[in-house]
């Protein structure tokens, strides 16, 4: 008798112990309605999230990734290679335009009438945006979610954003896809440490410093300014579509080593871009060819299956890695 009062004294005491305990890190008090993005606002969440306007394309991409059916138009009109990389369903909806630090093209008659449930600013988590996230819900009347851009917070901004269109269990997915590939990239990586970082030149119409966090993850530094005389950059890397055919001139410079950024369906070195992941594989990949064991075209087709459910043919493959240095 005395024993079992005993054993009832004690599980009392854990159980008072156990309430007393403060919550674990990173498990919210908030109620279900509230959460904290990745701007630190407090935002409300709709009890429903099925239509979502996405004021960037790159977000745009993003909720297309989790579930296409939320989109309810595009930041532009389709290009005839964007239009390829999506489902023939969603091809003509509607241009409902911009709205970042530089562009404010947002057809807001438009947009309102197709009446979003959320509204998704992805962006780099800076106080700029942080205000317009804020501008943007005040001039909308719609919750809007900051969601950071960068390559090392995707894991984290497809598990948000798939937690609010309900698709928690294939934002974990793609999450855990992304990370197992940055782990790999980052282990490939820390092997080269202690090379000094290669010196690359773009040739784009982006300010110098614009591809620094992608360079960095590559262990690369770009050269933003090279006057055709050495010391010469290990990579030139460029742009298409903003200069005719510079290969020729910078060949006739003594470079060989030059090479087109591959951009199917987007530039695959935008900042803030889920294609900023095979971005990376695509340098190091340039930058090490008989030391990385990665396969690019693999990884490439795997991706767009994965993400996009579109399946690349040799051909596809064939014209978006064409002059990206990767034989096939």
């Amino acid at each position: 008798m005395q024993r079992g009062i005993q054993l009832l004294q004690t599980l009392v005491l854990l159980l008072l112990f156990l309430l007393l305990l403060p919550l674990p890190l990173g498990e919210s008090t908030l109620p279900s309605d509230l959460m904290i993005d990745h701007g630190d606002r407090l935002v409300e969440i709709p009890t429903r999230v099925e239509k979502v306007y996405a004021t960037t394309e790159l977000g745009t991409f993003l909720t297309y990734a989790l579930e296409p059916d939320a989109i309810l138009g595009w930041n532009r009109g389709l290009s005839p290679e964007l239009e390829f990389a999506v489902h023939s369903h969603y091809r003509n909806l509607p241009t409902l335009g911009t709205w970042d630090e530089a562009y404010q093209t947002t057809q807001f008659e438009t947009v309102m009438g197709l009446a979003p449930h959320l509204i998704v600013h992805y962006a780099p988590k800076t106080q700029r945006n942080r205000e317009l996230a804020d501008e943007i819900q005040e001039k909308l009347g719609i919750t809007t979610v900051l969601i950071d851009n960068s390559l090392s917070s995707l894991p984290d901004a497809l598990r948000l954003l798939g937690r609010l269109l309900g698709r928690e269990l294939r934002g974990q997915a793609l999450a855990a896809y992304v990370e197992n590939h940055l782990q790999d990239l980052a282990g490939f990586q820390r092997l080269q440490s202690s090379y000094e970082p290669i010196p690359v030149h773009i040739v784009s119409p982006r300010p110098p410093g614009y591809f620094d966090e992608l360079l960095s993850l590559a262990g690369m530094v770009e050269m933003p300014v090279w006057n055709d005389r050495p010391p010469l950059p290990d990579l030139v890397l460029i742009m298409p579509h903003n200069i005719a055919d510079p290969y020729k001139a910078i060949e006739r410079d003594g470079h060989k080593r030059i090479y087109q950024i591959p951009s199917f369906p987007l530039n695959w070195m935008e900042p803030g871009s889920i294609f900023s992941l095979l971005g990376l594989e695509w340098l190091h990949s340039i930058a090490y060819p008989t030391t990385y064991s990665g396969d690019l075209r693999e990884s490439y087709c795997s991706f767009m299956e994965v993400f996009f459910q579109l399946k690349v043919t040799p051909e596809l493959l064939a014209w978006t890695l064409q002059r990206s240095g990767i034989s096939f």
